[in-house]
């Protein structure tokens, strides 16, 4: 399915992920999260997250977060289109808030809205 076209309002996208793995070194944790992305019940994408907690700076003032980033791949295409989602994630509630980073050219007017990602119902919000 090619991607919707882009408009200024918003979008949401429900996240249903199949991966999850931590990786401890010695600076702090990795974390890679995978699985699918639907919209309005569909398919239309894969994703791949990194978060990183970095000992004494994500994880100090009672802050218990890591920096993510998020990329969509879509279906439909080879390469396939993407967004590419930047920012912060809270373990305390599992949320996200940060803003597009980068995009495929479909997606390029993306670049640069905020987002937000509901840790509790695991949707995602651009715009």
């Amino acid at each position: 399915m090619e991607p919707d076209a882009i408009t200024a309002t918003t979008v949401t996208f429900k996240l249903t992920r199949t991966t999850l793995k931590n990786v401890d070194d010695a600076a702090g944790l990795w974390q890679f999260e995978s699985g699918h992305v639907s919209r309005k019940g569909e398919k239309v994408a894969n994703y791949s997250s990194t978060k990183r907690v970095t000992f004494g700076g994500t994880d100090s003032d009672g802050q218990n977060a890591a920096t993510v980033n998020t990329t969509f791949l879509f279906l439909g295409s080879s390469p396939a289109e993407n967004i590419t989602l930047t920012g912060t994630h809270t373990f305390n509630s599992g949320n996200q808030t940060g803003s597009v980073s980068a995009a495929s050219s479909s997606q390029r007017t993306y670049i640069g809205q905020t987002y937000t990602r509901n840790g509790s119902t695991d949707t995602v919000q651009i715009g």
